[in-house]
C-alpha cells in the first residue's frame, strides 16, 4: 500500500527493507515481526493494516491527524523520510 501511495503522489517515498540482509536496520527499529511500517521517524506500525488505517497514520506523520503510536519503540535517525 505504502508504494501504491507512492506512485500517486510525489509526496510520499516508499522503501521495503528485507531483515535479513539488513539486521542492522532491524535491530535499530525493534524489528520483531514483520510487516513493520516506519513513517517519517515519527510512527510506526507492527503488522498488516487496512489502507484506510495507513493512510491515518501517513496523515498523522505529516502533521495532519492524531493517533497513537506504536508504545515503547523509539525510531531510528537511519529511515528514509516520508513528505
Amino acid at each position: 500500500m505504502a508504494h501504491a501511495m507512492a506512485l500517486e503522489s510525489p509526496k510520499v517515498v516508499a522503501d521495503v527493507v528485507e531483515v535479513q540482509e539488513f539486521s542492522h536496520l532491524a535491530q535499530a527499529y525493534r524489528v520483531m515481526s514483520v510487516p513493520k511500517t516506519v513513517i517519517n521517524d515519527r510512527v510506526q506500525i507492527t503488522g498488516a493494516v487496512t489502507e484506510e488505517e495507513l493512510l491515518k497514520r501517513v496523515l498523522e506523520a505529516a502533521g495532519e491527524g492524531d493517533s497513537e503510536t506504536d508504545a515503547g519503540e523509539p525510531a531510528s535517525d537511519r529511515a528514509t523520510r516520508i513528505s
